[in-house]
């Protein structure tokens, strides 16, 4: 999988998107379409480590260990043990200087464990869409949450 960004702007609060954010790590089923289980199995004050199970059985289940800065506005979700992909998944959550206006940036920066190994453009195309959609996703619930606030 290669490395992919997508950014958006969102009518919300940093408060409101942070929380959202935060929310998506223990119940990741409200953001992200195809998630079957979440396991969470370790939940301490400086990090989380879960295990996500899909809907789709030809994807891989996903083990990540997951930090989340709130000073910096960053949530770093490693891969932990995966066979075929190394890495990391980053949301990035940046004020900026209107209230109601708040930038959101995914990052996907996974390699493969094998170099030998190269993925079809249709993989490709599939995986930045569902970058694509889980971001506006949360844009989507982040302004609907800041519309019932308000």
């Amino acid at each position: 999988m290669p490395e992919y960004k997508y950014k958006v702007f969102v009518n919300a609060r940093f408060e409101v998107i942070w929380q959202k954010l935060l929310d998506k790590i223990e119940h990741p089923e409200k953001y992200v379409e195809g998630i079957s289980h979440v396991e969470m199995l370790e939940n301490e004050s400086d990090h989380y480590l879960r295990l996500i199970k899909f809907k789709n059985n030809n994807w891989q289940e996903l083990k990540e260990l997951i930090v989340a800065d709130k000073s910096t506005g960053i949530i770093v979700y490693r891969l932990v043990d995966h066979p075929y992909f190394q890495g990391e998944t980053i949301n990035i959550c940046r004020s900026t200087n209107q209230i109601y206006h708040t930038e959101l940036e995914y990052q996907i920066n996974w390699k493969p464990k094998d170099e030998n190994i190269k993925e079809s453009a249709q993989d490709n195309n599939i995986d930045e869409e569902t970058l694509q959609l889980a971001i506006n996703q949360m844009k989507k619930i982040a302004e609907e949450a800041e519309a019932n606030y308000g």
